[in-house]
């Protein structure tokens, strides 16, 4: 249940996160030596509050689980798109993610689409955070990603989900061989496939603040997250969405938890036979069982007016055993939205 029974806005938490940061003279950026020295003096206060969530050997090793004071990552890609997927959140290594110079160097990219360092008001910064996140496919396009071809491959066959994929998976991308033009012509695809897919859906973070430890959670505190899920579910219902994916079999235990607590009911999630398996996707090594990936189609009602959302829960999008296996990403996805068709009908 969110603070003091208040629902407060993806606007909200992005202003209030950024302010601390401003409040704190990182900005204006005038000398990357005075940057870093300010840098030192502030923590994110949510991030900090959040630290009870994650299991540590010791007190003094919670800081290092997530990051207490990088620049949070709530959201990329398009506010009012039709496909939405959130994801837990941002993967990185918290030393990285802490690092003020990562820090700088990523406010100073948005000097790409116009915008950079020379910020002298908070409203400059905050207006700054916005558009870099809805162009960040733009901003990153640049960098390979595994993780971002991944969710164009999930997407691939979820009819008019309002991404271009550059005829990335297409038959003739499949056909590329390893000479050095087909190796062009395949990175090409990607860098194209990669940008369209992190800007022309809307991707959302339960938590902004990055860590790659999250598996390790306290139940007795998981309350914790209700307030960033009620922001989740706030976003979503400003506008009625076509697709909504939850990216992780953890927000099922999560929407569990929550049910009865706060101002939205998750439908299903409490039904095991609305888990939806497949065993033609994610194969184990020579020797061992192949290994089911699942789904489960759900519906997000909110008490006071009734608005509902279809949604589905991708439990096994995440898995760290496929860094690039876009085909079986692919297949995934395919069978994921066949299990929305049958549920929810055709688009």
């Amino acid at each position: 249940m969110a603070e003091n029974n208040k629902i407060y806005t993806l606007d909200e938490r992005i202003e209030n996160n950024l302010k601390e940061i401003y409040e704190n003279e990182i900005v204006p950026l005038k000398e990357i030596i005075e940057f870093v020295e300010q840098y030192k003096k502030f923590k994110l206060s949510g991030a900090e509050k959040l630290c009870e969530l994650f299991k540590t050997k010791t007190e003094t090793e919670a800081e290092e689980v997530i990051s207490t004071h990088g620049m949070p990552g709530f959201f990329a890609g398009k506010r009012d798109a039709d496909t939405v997927m959130l994801m837990l959140n941002p993967g990185q290594d918290v030393a990285l993610a802490n690092n003020p110079m990562i820090t700088y160097e990523k406010i100073e990219r948005g000097n790409k689409i116009g915008k950079g360092i020379n910020i002298n008001s908070f409203s400059e910064f905050f207006d700054t955070y916005l558009i870099d996140s809805e162009n960040y496919g733009k901003i990153d396009e640049d960098r390979p990603d595994n993780f971002d071809l991944k969710q164009a491959a999930f997407l691939k066959h979820w009819k008019d989900c309002g991404v271009d994929f550059a005829g990335f998976l297409d038959d003739d991308y499949k056909k590329l061989g390893t000479s050095k033009e087909d190796v062009a012509k395949k990175d090409k695809i990607n860098k194209d496939a990669k940008r369209n897919v992190l800007m022309q859906k809307l991707s959302m973070d339960l938590i902004p603040y990055a860590s790659r430890k999250f598996e390790g959670i306290d139940p007795n505190q998981i309350y914790l997250l209700f307030p960033y899920l009620e922001t989740l579910f706030d976003e979503i219902l400003k506008k009625k969405r076509k697709y909504v994916i939850f990216c992780s079999d953890f927000y099922k235990n999560l929407f569990k938890q929550y049910n009865g607590k706060g101002k939205w009911i998750i439908e299903g999630v409490d039904n095991d036979d609305n888990k939806k398996s497949t065993n033609t996707v994610f194969d184990q090594k020579a020797g061992k069982k192949e290994r089911l990936a699942y789904c489960t189609p759900i519906i997000i009602r909110q008490k006071d007016n009734g608005r509902k959302q279809p949604a589905i829960i991708a439990h096994t999008f995440p898995n760290q055993s496929l860094p690039n296996a876009y085909e079986k990403m692919e297949e995934y996805g395919r069978f994921c939205f066949k299990v929305w068709t049958d549920e929810f009908g055709k688009i």
